[in-house]
């Protein structure tokens, strides 16, 4: 089945709302999240990934035991 470009993008923002875990009040910033990685301008991020470590930020230096 092949989609329209809107409805891959309803779609797109529909999955992002869900991994934000459903925010109410967000969906113009949704909207425009789904818009930006559909026209590819930043990488579809995923909460299950964790964001590397900043080396200024606390807890970023690993103890070896």
């Amino acid at each position: 089945m092949q989609f329209t470009d809107e409805e891959q993008l309803r779609r797109r923002a529909y999955a992002i709302w869900e991994r934000e875990g459903c925010p109410d009040g967000k969906d113009t910033e949704i909207w425009d999240m789904a818009v930006k990685e559909m026209n590819g301008q930043q990488p579809p991020q995923s909460r299950d990934v964790p964001s590397p470590a900043q080396p200024d930020e606390p807890g970023s230096h690993t103890h070896k035991a």
